[in-house]
């Protein structure tokens, strides 16, 4: 993997990561999360695909998991309580973008999410 690659590749999720973020900034809730889901999705699918590429498994891991929900968000299904952990989890994939960090918590937590919807 070449460094310019992953100065590419990590310019690019930031970007993505950033434009997450300007959507979060406009939502209060859960509903405002579903009416903008699709863009989110979009956003995140491609964080799921890019980061494992460039050695960020933990942070593609929890791009996978995410979108697995916002699909189904965008299907229509409730996700209740999925705006806070949404939030957290974009600005956790932000430091774990700039340092080693440990995602486990959580994608503990948002695989819990996916748990209970698809139960």
């Amino acid at each position: 993997m070449s460094d310019e690659f992953l100065q590419v590749a990590t310019k690019e999720i930031n970007q993505e990561l950033s434009g997450i973020s300007q959507i979060l900034n406009s939502c209060q809730n859960d509903f405002d999360v579903s009416k903008n889901s699709g863009a989110i999705e979009a956003h995140i699918h491609k964080i799921k695909g890019l980061a494992p590429m460039m050695g960020k498994e933990n942070v593609g891991e929890l791009a996978k998991t995410l979108d697995i929900i916002l699909k189904k968000i965008v299907a229509g299904q409730n996700v209740p309580d999925f705006f806070e952990s949404l939030s957290l989890s974009i600005n956790e994939m932000k430091i774990a973008m700039e340092k080693p960090y440990d995602l486990g918590k959580i994608q503990k937590d948002i695989s819990d999410i996916s748990k209970k919807i698809s139960g």
